[in-house]
């Protein structure tokens, strides 16, 4: 084909393209202009709606007002309002629509346009405006509607569905956060409970405890406690509040005062919720910056941390599970003979084909599941911020009854792998397993159901981990995989401290 064959093909191809796309938007054009010309309110945009007032599904008349670009309710209270509902009731009245226009309309009570209508009137860009809703229609899911009382009036039907934003109870159009701020926004946390409290700070994007104790916190606990903070929302308001000492607010069970950061010659922002008595099994009573109390669900009161240690640095161990290459495990053997080093040492690489130990062969998708569940590895609680050597050998950690030891892949370059995790394991004591990170003095305990998936002793490597058969059943295998060695074999004991306290 000659080039300006191609040419003259080309040429036709884009004029076609151009013309189907000048058809397009024309079409969409006139469809949007149609739209357009059938809205009752013709070209007002919700955000040029300044006021709205109606009557609610509770039979309140309320006021709802743009203020300072937000709405709040002013009638028949003060108070802020729901954002998300209010701007759907601006949305509906600017974008409602005629289905159908009737022609000689009866007078307007047959419609239920009269007095009995519901009456909606909003001021925009300095004009007010005024809709009325009546009776469903005969056919069809519409209803009946007025712009304006005068007879003669044009009556219109609009979908029911399009009017379902008005049916709200006066508590449906108002604020349920106590507390609205964003979380990044935050820079100081200070709570206070019945017996205690904590002030913790962010310094150079790090959370950090400063009181009662100068310490790491921990980043998870802040970040839990400010989202539920955030999504906390009110069952409901109580508008004549009584006497601060009657609902516990003189003394609170809970205070958080939340401070942001300071503008550049301004206060620094601050967001503060008191949490009091109970006013029912279900609800505690709760005073934020407005005048009205809030009735706050009883379940989110007692989800908020009320112990120092539960705000508190409990991270063992912290990587991306893909990252990990290597690992020993290193178990002190009390059933070793006199004159022997006492020392296991199992020895995980990952392959191709997944992970594989030596000497001692570990189920491949156990070690999988032990990598992984060492990468997030969280104490209970705290045992000690530090013991002496006598101590730490009396419950197993000096030196660990276990240690383990999780490498990243060796530098290109050369040099040791990084190491990713170095967590110690000591004695059993109750329902905990003491442990503590080879970097730090504090003695944590741990849930000692992360036995399931760690081995934190030899005994309980060699009977849930070591991998006994190529092609063991997996039911089989997992008979001992319960805390107390449930079971049969010599799973029973993998967890009863030995005379000298030994799990």
């Amino acid at each position: 084909m000659s080039w300006r064959s191609t040419g003259i093909l080309l040429g036709v191809a884009l004029a076609l393209g151009a013309g189907i796309w000048l058809s397009n938007r024309h079409e969409t054009q006139t469809l949007e202009a149609t739209e357009q010309a059938k809205r009752l309110f013709g070209a007002l945009e919700p955000t040029q709606i300044e006021w709205i007032g109606l009557t609610t599904s509770d039979g309140r008349p309320v006021r709802l007002a743009r203020r300072e670009g937000a709405w709040r309710v002013v009638e028949p209270i003060d108070f802020p309002a729901d954002a998300t509902a209010a701007d759907a009731i601006a949305t509906a009245l600017a974008t409602l629509s005629s289905e159908t226009v009737l022609e000689d309309p009866q007078p307007l009570s047959v419609y239920g346009l009269g007095d009995e209508a519901r009456i909606l009137r909003f001021g925009a860009a300095g004009q007010e405006h005024e809709l009325r809703i009546g009776k469903p229609t005969p056919v069809g899911a519409n209803q009946y509607a007025v712009t304006g009382v005068l007879e003669g009036a044009s009556v219109y039907t609009v979908a029911t569905f399009k009017t379902s934003s008005f049916d709200k109870a006066l508590d449906d159009l108002r604020e349920r956060r106590p507390l609205r701020f964003e979380r990044g926004d935050v820079a100081r946390i200070d709570i206070e409970w019945t017996d205690g409290g904590i002030v913790v700070e962010r310094r150079d994007d790090v959370w950090r405890m400063s009181a009662p104790i100068d310490d790491e916190a921990d980043e998870d606990a802040i970040e839990t406690l400010l989202s539920d903070l955030v999504f906390l929302r009110a069952d409901g308001f109580i508008d004549e509040p009584p006497a601060a000492a009657e609902v516990g607010l003189d003394d609170p069970g809970y205070r958080v005062v939340l401070t942001g950061r300071a503008e550049e010659g301004e206060e620094p922002p601050r967001w503060e919720l008191a949490i009091g008595h109970r006013i029912d099994d279900e609800t505690r009573v709760a005073k934020a910056a407005e005048a009205a109390l809030y009735a706050i669900p009883e379940p989110s009161f007692e989800k908020l941390p009320k112990r120092v240690d539960a705000f508190r640095f409990k991270q063992l161990s912290r990587y991306v599970a893909s990252d990990a290459e290597r690992f020993e495990l290193v178990f002190q053997d009390p059933a070793a003979s006199p004159g022997a080093t006492g020392i296991v040492t199992i020895t995980g690489t990952r392959g191709e084909s997944g992970w594989e130990t030596t000497p001692e062969p570990m189920a491949a998708e156990l070690a999988s599941r032990f990598v992984a569940e060492l990468a997030r590895l969280d104490a209970a609680d705290i045992a000690a911020d530090g013991m002496g050597p006598e101590e730490l050998e009396g419950l197993g950690l000096s030196p660990a009854h276990t240690a383990i030891r999780v490498f990243g892949k060796s530098p290109e370059t050369g040099g040791d792998a990084p190491v990713l995790a170095d967590v110690q394991f000591g004695v059993l004591q109750g329902d905990r397993v003491l442990a503590k990170r080879a970097d730090r003095p504090t003695v944590f305990r741990m849930d000692a159901a992360l036995a399931e998936h760690v081995p934190v002793s030899l005994e309980a490597f060699r009977n849930r981990f070591v991998s006994t058969a190529p092609a063991a059943d997996a039911a089989d295998r997992d008979e001992g995989l319960s805390l107390d060695g449930a079971g049969s074999g010599p799973d029973h004991d993998a967890f009863a401290p030995d005379a000298g306290g030994t799990p």
